[in-house]
C-alpha cells in the first residue's frame, strides 16, 4: 500500500481521491489553510432493523494548517486509510496514552496530568512541559435549522441528542440554517440555504453479503440503488478506518482487499462496513471574528453543509468450529436451518451431529434429545466419545429397528458401556415419550 503525506484530523477527515486514471477530486480533500466549519445532518440505518437513527453534528476550527502534519494516512486508489496507532507491544504505563511520536511511529505519549481550575485546561508544550491555560472557544453561537423533520437548535459546544427515530430531513428537502455569531471568537453570523440528499439503500442490502467474501482473499464489491450525489464506502476495524470515494451513479464499488487487510488486524477479524451518500453545499466566503491567545484564526473561512444517508453493518469472522452461511456463522452440527450444510433445513425438526432428527406423534425426539444433551443427560452425553459416538449415530439411524440396533452393538463393542449410560438417561427419564420409537418402545 502506498504511503501518502496527506493527513487526517479528528475534526474532519480531509480525504483525497487518488485514482490513478481519474480526474474525480473529492471536495473534502482540499487542504487550503482556512477556518473550517461543518454542519452535518445524518440518517443511519442497519439492514433488517426497520429504524433510522438521526444525527446532527456541528464543529468549527480556526485553522486547518495543523492537519498537514498529522500521522497515519495511506492511500490506495480512491480509498484513504487512517491508521490507528498500535502500542500493543509497548506496554504503556499509567499516565500514558497510545499515540504518535515526531517520526509518526506508534508511541506511549505522556498524558497531560495537571489539575487545573475552572475554565482552564491542561496543555502540553512542544518540549513536553505542562501548563494550565484558559479554555477558549471557537464557535458560531446558537444555530437553528429549519425545513427539517425534527426541531433542531443547538448551542456551543453543540451536543445534540434526541429520542426520536427517523431521518432528520426529507429526501431532497430545502433546508435553512442560521447562526447568531459567537460571544467570543468564531464565525460571524450567517444565514444560508442548502438541499438535502436522498436516502441510500444498499443493493443487495449489507446483511446479504457472504462472510466468506467479507473475510476472504479477494476484493469486496458492494452495491446500492444509484443516485446523483456522492457515495463513500467506509470500512472500520481494529487497525483504523478506510474511506473510499465512489461514483453514486455507478451503483457499485469494489473495495481493494489491501484496504480491508489494513483496516483489520490478524488478531481481531471484525469489520464495520458502511455505504454513505452525501450531498455537500460548500460556502467559501464566510468571515471570522475575535482572537485566541495560542491559536491562529484564519480570516479565510469555509463552511460545509452536509446531509448524509448511511446503511451500516457489523461483521464478525467465523470461529474454527463454525461455517459461513451467507452473513451468518452457524454450527452445521446443530443448526436446524443449516444442518450438515448451508441451507439444509430440518423443517421444524432438530439437528444433531449434522443430521436432521425424525419426529414422533408425541413431539420432536430430536428437539427433546438436544435439550437433554445440555441438561439432564449432559454428563453421560459428554462421556459418549469415540466408538460410543459412532454407536449412538448408528442406533439413531435405525429409527427403532431392533435388528438394526443389535448390529450396531456388534459393530462398536467398546462403546457399549458409555452408550448404555447415556441411553438409560435419555430413554428412562429425559425423553421416554418423545423418543419412544427411537428407544424401541
Amino acid at each position: 500500500m502506498r504511503f501518502s503525506k496527506l493527513a487526517a484530523t479528528g475534526f474532519v477527515a480531509f480525504i483525497v481521491a487518488c485514482a490513478a486514471n481519474s480526474s474525480t477530486v473529492d471536495p473534502l480533500s482540499d487542504l487550503t489553510p482556512r477556518a473550517q466549519g461543518i454542519i452535518s445532518l445524518g440518517a443511519t440505518h442497519t439492514p433488517g432493523s426497520g429504524t433510522v437513527s438521526p444525527s446532527v453534528s456541528v464543529s468549527f476550527v480556526p485553522d486547518t494548517t495543523a492537519v498537514l502534519s498529522a500521522c497515519g494516512t495511506q492511500t490506495e486508489g480512491t480509498c484513504v486509510f487512517t491508521q490507528a496507532p498500535d502500542c500493543t507491544n509497548l506496554g504503556c504505563k499509567v499516565g500514558e496514552t497510545c499515540g504518535w511520536d515526531d517520526s509518526c511511529s506508534s508511541a506511549c505519549v505522556p498524558a497531560c496530568t495537571l489539575s487545573c481550575g475552572e475554565n482552564q485546561k491542561c496543555t502540553k508544550g512542544s518540549d513536553g512541559s505542562q501548563s494550565c491555560t484558559p479554555i477558549q472557544t471557537f464557535d458560531a453561537g446558537a444555530i437553528a435549522i429549519s425545513g427539517a423533520n425534527l426541531p433542531i437548535a443547538v448551542y456551543p459546544p453543540y451536543g445534540w441528542k434526541t429520542s426520536d427515530e427517523g431521518s432528520p430531513y426529507a429526501p431532497g428537502a430545502d433546508l435553512h440554517v442560521t447562526a447568531a455569531g459567537p460571544t467570543g471568537a468564531g464565525y460571524a453570523s450567517f444565514d444560508l440555504s442548502f438541499k438535502a440528499t436522498t436516502l441510500l439503500e444498499a443493493n443487495p442490502s449489507l446483511d446479504k453479503l457472504n462472510l466468506s467474501d467479507v473475510f476472504g482473499d479477494s476484493d469486496l464489491t458492494v452495491g446500492w440503488l444509484p443516485g446523483n450525489d456522492r457515495v463513500y464506502v467506509l470500512a472500520t476495524g481494529a487497525g483504523g478506518e478506510a474511506r473510499c470515494l465512489a461514483n453514486d451513479s455507478d451503483g457499485t464499488f469494489t473495495v481493494p482487499r489491501d484496504v480491508l487487510t489494513a483496516v483489520m488486524t490478524d488478531k481481531v477479524q471484525a469489520l464495520q462496513l458502511s455505504i454513505e451518500r452525501m450531498r455537500l453545499d460548500r460556502h467559501q466566503d464566510l468571515k471570522t471574528v475575535g482572537s485566541l491567545d495560542s491559536q491562529t484564526i484564519q480570516s479565510h473561512a469555509w463552511l460545509d453543509l452536509e446531509t448524509t444517508s448511511t446503511e451500516t453493518m457489523s461483521f464478525q469472522a467465523c470461529t474454527s468450529t463454525q461455517t459461513s452461511c451467507g452473513a451468518k456463522c452457524v454450527d452445521t452440527k446443530s443448526d436446524p436451518d443449516n444442518c450438515g450444510s448451508c441451507g439444509n433445513s430440518c423443517n421444524g425438526g432438530s439437528c444433531l451431529e449434522g443430521s436432521c432428527q425424525s419426529t414422533t406423534g408425541g413431539g420432536s425426539c430430536g428437539s427433546c434429545q438436544a435439550g437433554a444433551n445440555t441438561g439432564e443427560c449432559a454428563s453421560p452425553y459428554a462421556q459418549c466419545t469415540g466408538e460410543c459416538k459412532s454407536l449412538l449415530s448408528c442406533v439413531e439411524g435405525c429409527a427403532g429397528d431392533t435388528t438394526c440396533a443389535s448390529n450396531c452393538y456388534s459393530t462398536y463393542p467398546s462403546g457399549q458401556s458409555a452408550f448404555t449410560s447415556y441411553y438409560s438417561c435419555l430413554c428412562g427419564s429425559a425423553c421416554p415419550t418423545e423418543c419412544s420409537t427411537e428407544c424401541g418402545g
